[in-house]
């Protein structure tokens, strides 16, 4: 017998339409397969498509010699010993053999085993099989009341141009041009996800009115489809209005003639402008991918505005909202994370936008652009940074931190492979950055003096930047006799004696107690330092120190 027929369906890769085996006919079975055999003995002709084209050469018009020759086995539908010939042979037009098929089934009185045709879009049905006619033919034509199966019989006609649609009461055949008669969209949305009601003339769906501008605007020929976005989420995942209305039709392609309107544009675009001919050119795509049945009406919406917001080609954009490029600093002020955060995202973007654009995806990766334009998936500072700091790490830390070479290299290693969000990373790359510009200012680093004077800087910039009370640990841990008396001179400065003054012999408390104004003036000194720049202040505070305190180790700085 002949191999099953396969249909390839666009979006998808080509599927095999099966007859898988044979079963015992159940009663309910039996009776309906007699109705319908009986029905098609009775006016086979009702099971030949209308034809709605203008013949110009009916020799060389493939329906017209399908037709010819059906019209011979009809004439003979009652001839069993002629049908039986038909049937079996293996030349001739394939659809006039599995209409022999079937008329000589339709004369047998044993039904009791018939064969399954099982497909996941067309559904499932039995039928009898006789000769060796295509099973899916057979299956059209014995099962003619289901209005998709129906079309199966021409399907082969279908995929060499020829355009079938199927309405409840028969077939309509438009030539090689997609033209669907008066009342086809009807039938296809009686079959939707979801149910229809016609207002005003345009079929909305149920939280749709004719009028509204958003939403999924689907019209074939004179017939206007309104879908509601929220209507479109709420359908099951592999369902689809699309797909209920081409299935109706073979080949099912309704992008060859369905026209869809969708005016949805991101918050912040202005009104009436149009969006880029190569952002429109994405949205059609997924329009295309949706009318071609391979993207299903749960995840249409979503796709439709991340086709549009990920392709647009000008300005800044974030999610679903929009600036213009002038107004980058609103854009950032509306991205969540911090001043630090924000500071090294503006400084990558206003250096990257010198050259083009950006796109920065959720993934963690990004794309230069040449167009002049900033993209982003997500909207939070912390995302975004982890995708651009190992290529922007280094001008981050250079500009704003005034870190370079192996230091900043380093950073930027150790940051991208433990991913520490970004917020508590730049707040201690700030006060790091905050304690190296007041380190500078000293005039002295660690190590330039060992002795006494050395100590009592350690313990001024210590205080600086960590506070007092961080110090007075230090005071009280003193090595030697001048330490001591170091420490307690520090305590005094600070009025710290009442409740630390037990830490410190007699010997620390009279020696110390000399040096405290000295010291004093040095802290004070200290302050302008910081604020005012003023070196020498801090460097005679320090002389005047060291001669206070007999101190050996005081040298002018570098």
């Amino acid at each position: 017998m002949a191999g099953p027929s396969k249909v390839q369906f666009p979006g998808q890769k080509k599927q095999r339409m099966r007859a898988r085996g044979t079963k015992r006919a159940s009663e309910g079975v039996r009776k309906r397969l007699e109705k319908n055999l009986a029905a098609l003995l009775e006016d086979p002709h009702a099971r030949m498509p209308t034809v709605a084209y203008t013949i110009k050469r009916a020799r060389k018009d493939p329906v017209q010699r399908s037709l010819k020759e059906c019209a011979k086995v009809i004439a003979k539908k009652n001839d069993r010993k002629w049908l039986g010939k038909r049937m079996m042979r293996r030349r001739g037009d394939g659809v006039a053999r599995a209409l022999a098929g079937s008329l000589h089934a339709a004369h047998d009185d044993e039904r009791s085993m018939v064969a399954v045709f099982d497909h996941p879009i067309f559904g499932s049905s039995s039928f009898v099989r006789r000769g060796v006619g295509k099973p899916t033919q057979m299956v059209a034509f014995q099962n003619f009341v289901n209005p998709r199966q129906r079309l199966l019989t021409w399907e082969e006609h279908a995929r060499n141009g020829w355009w079938f649609f199927s309405l409840d009461d028969g077939i309509v055949c438009t030539g090689n041009e997609p033209h669907p008669p008066e009342g086809w969209i009807e039938g296809g949305l009686s079959d939707a996800p979801m149910k229809f009601s016609k207002k005003e003339g345009v079929y909305c769906s149920p939280n749709a009115v004719p009028e509204q501008t958003d939403g999924l605007h689907f019209v074939v020929g004179e017939a206007t489809v309104v879908l509601d976005e929220e209507d479109l989420a709420g359908v099951a995942e592999e369902e689809s209005v699309a797909r209920s209305v081409a299935l109706r039709m073979l080949p099912p392609r309704l992008s060859d003639f369905a026209e869809v309107q969708w005016n949805w544009r991101p918050e912040g675009w202005p009104e009436g402008k149009p969006l880029p001919e190569d952002t429109q050119e994405k949205v059609d795509e997924v329009i295309d991918a949706w009318l071609n049945l391979s993207l299903t009406d749960s995840k249409l919406t979503k796709a439709l505005r991340k086709a549009l917001c990920r392709n647009l080609s000008e300005g800044c954009v974030i999610g679903e909202r929009w600036w213009p490029m002038e107004e980058l600093d609103s854009m950032l002020e509306s991205i969540n994370g911090s001043a630090p955060e924000k500071e090294a995202l503006q400084l990558v973007f206003t250096e990257a936008l010198k050259n083009g654009g950006l796109d920065v995806r959720g993934d963690g990766s990004f794309e230069e652009l040449e167009e002049d334009v900033l993209r982003l998936e997500e909207t939070s500072c912390h995302a975004n940074l982890v995708a651009l700091w190992p290529e922007w790490g280094d001008l981050i830390l250079e500009k704003i931190y005034g870190i370079t070479g192996d230091d900043a290299e380093q950073i930027i290693e150790k940051q991208t492979k433990r991913k520490q969000g970004f917020g508590a990373f730049l707040k201690k790359m700030d006060a790091e950055r905050k304690e190296h510009l007041m380190m500078a200012k000293f005039p002295w680093q660690e190590g330039d003096m060992e002795g006494l004077c050395g100590r009592a800087d350690a313990l001024v910039r210590k205080a600086r930047i960590d506070g007092v009370g961080s110090t007075i640990s230090m005071a009280k841990k003193g090595r030697d006799a001048l330490d001591k008396a170091l420490g307690w001179a520090w305590i005094n400065v600070h009025e710290r004696a009442e409740s630390e003054g037990w830490h410190f012999d007699s010997d620390a408390r009279d020696k110390g107690g000399d040096w405290v104004p000295a010291l004093k003036t040095l802290f004070e000194a200290s302050e302008i330092l910081i604020e005012e720049g003023n070196v020498d202040a801090y460097v005679d505070a320090m002389e005047a120190f060291a001669t206070r305190s007999g101190a050996s180790d005081f040298s002018s700085p570098q």
